[in-house]
């Protein structure tokens, strides 16, 4: 599925123009920066750079999401509450705190109230919904 492909890399690229920025100004360590008691589940990188909140993960997970739902209305809350594991699954696995999740679901609503706007990604998406729905028979 090649043009749904082209448009999950698109959106995939959007992740940080809001993200990146946020992590910069709050600097908020990880949990396991924070307390070394910590031990994350999930594997990690040394950065010293590399900050919590909010969530980059679960802001690409939750923006996603909302292009799936968008493609997909009928499944919409299947795939949001698949979103809502995904950026769980952060939590759990100890890189995150519950206030990062909750960030990174409000703006990925921001960023796709501004990308759904964008001419560009209207094309991208309408072309990725129409293979979409036909891979999938509907």
């Amino acid at each position: 599925m090649p043009l749904t492909a082209l448009l999950s890399d698109h959106v995939r690229g959007n992740e940080g123009v809001m993200v990146n920025p946020a992590k910069k100004y709050f600097h908020r360590p990880r949990p396991y920066d924070f307390d070394p008691a910590l031990k994350p589940v999930c594997k990690t990188t040394p950065n010293p750079a590399d900050y919590s909140f909010p969530s980059g993960h679960a802001a690409a997970g939750y923006l996603h999401a909302m292009v799936l739902a968008m493609m997909l209305p009928e499944k919409r809350d299947a795939i949001l509450a698949r979103a809502d594991d995904y950026a769980y699954s952060r939590l759990i696995c100890g890189v995150h705190y519950p206030t990062d999740l909750a960030a990174s679901k409000s703006v990925a609503y921001a960023m796709i109230g501004i990308i759904a706007n964008d001419p560009v990604f209207r094309k991208e998406f309408e072309a990725a919904k129409a293979e979409t729905r036909r891979a999938l028979d509907y």
